[in-house]
């Protein structure tokens, strides 16, 4: 459709409309030509407009209590950390000893040897021993004196509950008791193991004997091999004789071995039930949480004590291990592990509701948690062989415990933000705009609820740019909001907005481009020394996004252009259509206003030669809509009334025939000039009516 046919419709609506109709004849020309050039009045458009008519609240516009507008928008779970993404607390616990038994105790061993005077005269000579027999007779003689004499070797044994064992320690008491009715002088034993004759004392001494007394020596053989058959090589070095006594060829001189606090180090033996002195003590499960982690204390809701015992020996064994530092119920946690002899056992010591301290070791006083450990053997009675050397092996782990808290100090761990760009694409628009407008107070606020008991710094930049022209955010560093136990959760918010950076600077750009990174911390603060971080099973870092825009600016004459085809050029040169721009006398808009919001409005509407890139003609409309008087606070106090004519006269319709493009010019300024931030409440109202004045040349 042609363009000029618009105005034709215009014309024949304004025929129909009441209004003013003034027709000029011009009578020389009915034979020829007839022009007609009436005049056309009639309203064009009014009405009454508020805010709220064009924007309605919902979940991104909101009206406060006085009718304030914000926009809002919300982005629901932007973070949603948990434990497991920053620490992994599975395997953390772990020991792994091999305990090498050292000696064992086995039980003493005892033996006794009489020797008669018959036995001993056997080694006098064949004269002394016949006056010795001669004299039993049952009535008092002189007892005869005697030399030294070596009476021999003595077999004691076996003995009970070993073989024959290579010694650590031990005693060997060696007793003798004169049973004689003579006194005897000293005695000398020397003591060796059968049959091999090896020694197991050296010659000793015991004192001189009266009748009826006895005295004993013992003898370390530490170090010694003994077996359990043993032989004495007994020398009586003499008797001084006796006066009126009774001669009794059978009576004795007792001699006897004792073998006392026995420890082997190896050798085949029976070990008795016994808790070993050492390996038997005190150990240490390390934690090994993560670099710089250092745990305090804690709570286990459910988890174990996983252990592997692997016997190296052919003893029983019993590991008693002890938790001092654990409470469960009010008793520390304690375990049996059992291990049959050259076996491996596999099993786990309950942890549930267990509370632990890894803070008692004065040296280190965290990630340390104590182990009272008792290795028990025995050989069961059975005699076995043995080596000082056997060992048990013992790994203990603590696999994904479920945690209900843990105290300590968690490190500096700090995420980066990658540096990024946003482009937000406005180079067109913007190429479009010029003048400026600033948005009072923006704010992006987040909202989180944490169940994480560390303070974490934050720093974040942005940088907006437009052009050359740049604005940097400068925010302070901030810190998150945190539980303090007993405290496990804690909900808050951090808001960026005017009082703490120059956010509002950067929308108001606005910007073609934004640039962010930052980082998070924990413990953002030097490392103090005390560890009162805490960290629950059900740590969650929860957060949403709210960025708000209370409509609060300014705008100083804000300029938007616009460029169309020029609607009113005919299409061809032969259009031959009686109502052409070119016949257009005037056509005349008026519009008169009360407008009650802060922002006034202008308009030009420019014809535009491409071709020649020419401004042909400009229309200037400034004011069409004046804006409303502000308070201090920038609210509307009252309407401001305007009248406004746009004239679009015949030049204009001249020019129009000439011109390819329109352009558009509108204006945007806030109350007070757009030096002072207006406000925007859904009650404000613009009454507005537009009279439209037409006077075509009609030529028939």
């Amino acid at each position: 459709m042609k363009r000029t046919r618009i105005l034709i419709l215009l014309t024949l609506l304004a025929l129909f409309h009441t209004g003013c109709v003034k027709e000029v004849y011009n009578l020389d020309k009915l034979s020829d030509r007839m022009k007609l050039s009436p005049v056309f009045a009639f309203p064009a458009a009014k009405g009454d407009l508020t805010l709220s008519d064009i924007v309605k609240p919902d979940d991104t516009v909101r009206f406060d209590n006085d009718n304030f507008i914000r926009i809002v928008l919300k982005k629901d779970s932007v973070f949603d950390l948990r434990l497991k993404d920053f620490y992994n607390f599975s395997d953390i616990a772990s020991l792994d000893r091999g305990y090498v038994f050292g000696e064992v105790e086995f039980s003493d061993f005892t033996a006794g040897k009489s020797i008669t005077l018959n036995t001993i005269s056997l080694n006098f000579t064949p004269a002394l021993r016949a006056t010795f027999l001669s004299l039993d007779d049952g009535n008092p003689h002189d007892f005869p004196s005697f030399p030294s004499t070596n009476t021999g070797e003595h077999s004691f044994g076996p003995f009970a509950g070993f073989e024959n064992a290579l010694l650590s320690s031990g005693m060997l008491k060696i007793k003798v008791k004169n049973n004689l009715t003579a006194p005897l002088n000293d005695i000398k034993v020397h003591v060796y193991n059968s049959p091999d004759h090896s020694e197991v004392t050296p010659e000793v001494t015991i004192p001189s004997l009266l009748p009826g007394e006895s005295d004993s020596i013992s003898v370390n053989i530490a170090g010694r091999s003994i077996r359990n058959n043993m032989v004495a090589a007994i020398v009586f070095t003499g008797s001084p004789g006796a006066s009126n006594v009774i001669v009794d060829m059978d009576q004795t001189v007792d001699v006897s071995l004792h073998g006392y606090d026995l420890e082997a180090v190896s050798g085949r033996l029976i070990v008795p039930e016994q808790v070993l002195g050492s390996p038997s003590g005190k150990d240490t499960i390390d934690l090994d949480p993560g670099t710089d982690i250092e745990i305090e204390s804690g709570k286990i809701l459910t988890g174990s004590l996983a252990f592997t015992a692997i016997s190296g020996s052919p003893l029983n064994t019993t590991i008693k291990i002890t938790l001092p530092s654990t409470s469960r119920s009010g008793t520390p946690v304690q375990e049996n592990i059992i291990i049959p002899p050259l076996q491996t056992v596999n099993g786990s010591v309950s942890l549930n509701n267990t509370t632990a301290d890894f803070s008692t070791d004065v040296n280190k006083p965290y990630n340390r948690l104590p182990v009272n450990y008792e290795i028990k053997v025995s050989s069961g009675g059975n005699m076995i062989n043995f080596s000082s050397l056997d060992e048990v092996q013992l790994k203990l782990t603590m696999p994904d415990p479920d945690i209900d808290y843990l105290k300590g100090y968690f490190g500096q761990k700090t995420e980066e933000i990658e540096k990024d760009t946003i482009f937000t694409e406005l180079d067109d628009i913007l190429e479009k705009i010029t003048g400026s407008f600033h948005i009072a107070n923006p704010s992006i606020k987040l909202n989180y609820s944490n169940s994480f008991g560390i303070p974490v710094g934050i720093t974040f930049e942005a940088r907006g740019r437009r052009d050359a022209t740049a604005v940097n955010l400068d925010l302070a560093p901030f810190t998150i909001d945190y539980p303090a136990f007993p405290v496990r959760d804690i909900t808050s918010s951090f808001k960026i907005d005017k009082t703490n950076s120059k956010l509002a600077d950067i929308v108001s750009l606005p910007p073609t481009e934004v640039s962010f990174s930052g980082s998070g911390k924990l413990n953002p603060s030097a490392p103090s020394g005390t560890r009162n971080n805490y960290v629950f099973g059900n740590s969650r870092f929860i957060a949403s996004l709210e960025i708000e825009v209370p409509l609060e600016l300014w705008i100083n004459n804000l300029q938007f252009a616009d460029t169309v085809d020029n609607f009113l050029k005919s299409d061809s040169e032969d259009d031959d259509s009686p109502l052409k721009p070119e016949n257009m006398e005037f056509f005349r808009l008026k519009i008169t206003a009360s407008n009650g919001f802060p922002l006034g409005a202008s308009l030009k509407v420019i014809l535009y030669d491409s071709l020649t890139a020419t401004n042909l003609h400009t229309i200037n409309a400034p004011d069409i809509i004046k804006p409303a008087l502000v308070d201090a606070s920038g609210k509307v106090t009252s309407a401001v009334e305007s009248e406004t004519i746009i004239d679009f006269d015949k030049d204009f319709f001249s020019k129009s025939s000439q011109a390819d493009k329109m352009i558009f010019v509108f204006t945007l300024v806030t109350s007070g000039g757009g030096t002072k931030d207006v406000k925007f409440y859904s009650d404000y109202k613009l009454n507005f009516k537009a009279n439209l004045l037409v006077k075509p040349n009609v030529i028939f």
